[in-house]
């Protein structure tokens, strides 16, 4: 199912993954896997092979893009054009979601594209979620937000709408932190989020 969202990971305060995904962004969907894989991994593991991870720029993207096979005066791609850059560039891919952590962990990839920007975007951004290896926390953020974030908030922005949507969205809102020491099960996880968000709503 098409949701977007945006998996991230802190380091030495800056964030050096900021995946978007495009599919089963919802917690149930890609919260739960992100949670298995922090219930699952080595963490000091973790902490080396994100530190190994950067950012690579649009232009570079455009020309692996071109390598592909991409037109660089079209919008759009064909999808014989699109599965060969999934395949040959997986971690670039809107598809891989937060799949991308695993890859990280295992070494696959580490030159990244940063797409921190979109949780900006509510309309758009359904969900985010961000492990703090700082704070040592995992953080859940929902989309949709009508209302300006407090200032303590992670995506505070001065109390801004993004401007390119209606006027009406603000950044992602945290609906619920954990400590990467004390992380709940897959049951307990959902039962705690989906009733946060229903409180909200009401």
């Amino acid at each position: 199912m098409g949701t977007r969202h945006v998996t991230a990971v802190i380091q030495s305060e800056q964030f050096k993954i900021a995946q978007y995904g495009q599919w089963d962004g919802y917690p149930e969907g890609q919260g739960t896997n992100i949670l298995n894989f922090l219930r699952k991994s080595n963490l000091d593991k973790f902490k080396e092979q994100v530190a190994k991870c950067c950012f690579i720029s649009e232009e570079e993207i455009k020309q692996r893009w071109i390598e592909c096979g991409a037109d660089p005066d079209d919008e759009w791609v064909g999808m014989d054009v699109a599965t060969k850059f999934k395949k040959k560039y997986p971690g670039l891919s809107r598809d891989i979601g937060s799949d991308i952590l695993s890859m990280v962990y295992n070494g696959e990839t580490f030159e990244l594209q940063n797409s921190i920007d979109f949780v900006e975007d509510s309309l758009w951004c359904e969900w985010a979620y961000v492990i703090d290896l700082d704070k040592n926390t995992f953080e859940v953020f929902e989309g949709f937000n009508k209302k300006p974030l407090n200032e303590n908030e992670r995506f505070f922005n001065g109390g801004t709408v993004q401007e390119k949507n209606t006027g009406e969205y603000y950044p992602v809102k945290l609906v619920k932190s954990y400590s990467l020491d004390k992380l709940p099960t897959k049951a307990k996880f959902l039962k705690e989020i989906n009733k946060l968000i229903k409180r909200d709503d009401e």
